[in-house]
């Protein structure tokens, strides 16, 4: 039993990316009530609050127990008890703790690419191309080692996604060996803002971090490398991704959702028609993408008359909702910087009292994201269902994107915010947190 792989080229969506950023009109706020001048002062509480809001968030004890948990049930599952569902019970939690992650480590920092609806457009037609491509080189080139290619390609990528993924936690746990910092030029062909050289501190632990990176990928290149290892520097990539990008705005998440799932469709159940072969699933279970990780894998206890030992997960089946997701958690900080409760300096002096982060309960509000990430497990668990029925391979997205954007569109009604939703813009970074205040003429004066 499988589910189809995705968007397998997803790495390479990112080159369709810009960096524009879009200015935000204020949450819920009319011109009518605010003054410039109470505005300027909103604008500096925002900006305090949503820092205050991201530390919370990310140094509360959910994410910690998240992350950790993520660890270990990738490590110790070849331990795991298997029976007839294990599989599919595997992935369902494996894919929404990912996204859990990634999309919290998408609170902090700049977002370095931001897609447009114009880019949204174009990326089912790229993955498209990219997909055809790789099936062309499978079925005329036979004798090409694709394998040495994607693996060298994925030991970059995967060391540096493993080693950006647990350098904090190392961090955090080695604060002595954080301390020690060294300043590092990069060479302008390898990275460059603005034309010219970036020079980073980089932290004791960040090394350690890159050999740890470095060791995980060397022993996935060995042939009977355990799965685990695979699915782990997977989840890296889905979490590293999730981080990085940003869709800008839900009308564009809506846009680019679409799209793929039409992609998806097309390739699994339209492509035997045209081409005279299933493309999707010809590449997704070549050798050369079996032993790469861009899918999870988890054994399967009954393999059947396929003969195929794995159920599979393809990381677009995880990353491309997992998008829309992680817009609607930075959403959901938005709303609750820009609300009026917790605000001031009591609520800052409280941040460090012995209780913690206790004044957070009254804007812990991440009814957005804890709905879209409730209905993509149930949009996989369908998709599993739909799997088992039929006994074919499955477009995953097909019951992902309608469900993800149903439960994030069913909060909205319910919540009467639906036209705040579509007008919402994601901002780059911190620096842009909280966009420029409303300038409200008084209307005596225009009469004189």
């Amino acid at each position: 039993m499988q589910a189809s792989i995705s968007a397998c080229v997803l790495p390479s969506v990112g080159s369709l990316l810009d960096g524009s950023i879009n200015k935000t009109p204020r949450f819920g706020e009319g011109v009518d009530e605010v003054a410039s001048s109470e505005g300027s002062a909103l604008s500096e509480q925002g900006k305090e609050k949503e820092k205050i809001i991201t530390e919370g968030w990310l140094e509360g004890s959910a994410f910690q127990i998240a992350f950790v948990s993520l660890c270990l049930a990738t490590a110790l599952v070849p331990v795991a008890p298997k029976f007839e569902f294990s599989g599919q019970l595997y992935m369902t939690i494996i894919a929404s703790l990912t996204i859990y992650v990634g999309s919290h480590r998408s609170l902090k920092g700049q977002l370095p690419s931001k897609m447009t609806l114009k880019n949204s457009f174009a990326v089912p037609f790229f993955s498209s191309a990219v997909l055809f491509g790789f099936w062309c080189l499978l079925k005329y080139f036979p004798d090409l080692d694709l394998k040495v290619v994607l693996k060298s390609y994925l030991f970059l990528v995967g060391t540096i996604a493993v080693g950006s993924n647990v350098g904090e936690p190392l961090a955090r746990l080695l604060q002595p060996l954080a301390a020690i910092k060294t300043s590092i030029t990069f060479p302008k062909w390898l990275i460059q803002d603005q034309g010219e050289a970036v020079t980073s501190d980089v932290r004791a632990t960040d090394f350690l971090a890159a050999a740890i990176g470095i060791v995980i990928s060397v022993i996935n290149v060995f042939p009977d490398a355990p799965y685990s290892v695979n699915n782990f520097i997977a989840i890296c990539l889905v979490s590293e991704l999730l981080q990085t990008l940003s869709l800008g705005s839900f009308v564009t998440a809506a846009a680019l959702l679409a799209g793929l799932l039409c992609y998806d469709v097309f390739w699994v159940f339209g492509s035997p028609s045209v081409i005279g072969d299933n493309v999707m699933v010809t590449v997704a279970t070549s050798k050369s993408f079996l032993s790469s990780p861009m899918m999870l894998q988890f054994p399967v206890l009954n393999p059947g008359p396929s003969g195929r030992g794995f159920t599979i997960l393809g990381l677009g089946d995880i990353t491309v909702p997992g998008l829309l997701i992680a817009l609607a958690l930075r959403f959901d900080r938005y709303r609750n910087s820009n609300s009026n409760e917790g605000t001031g300096e009591a609520s800052t002096s409280n941040r460090e009292g012995a209780s913690g982060w206790e004044w957070l309960d009254s804007i812990d509000d991440k009814t957005y994201f804890r709905t879209c990430l409730a209905a993509y497990c149930v949009g996989l668990g369908v998709t599993f269902v739909a799997n088992s029925f039929s006994g074919a391979a499955q477009p995953a997205l097909l019951y992902l994107v309608p469900a993800v954007l149903c439960g994030g569109s069913l909060a909205a009604v319910q919540r009467g915010e639906f036209r705040a939703v579509l007008d919402y813009k994601d901002r780059a970074g911190m620096e842009e947190a909280v966009p420029e205040p409303i300038e409200v003429v008084d209307s005596d004066k225009l009469l004189k």
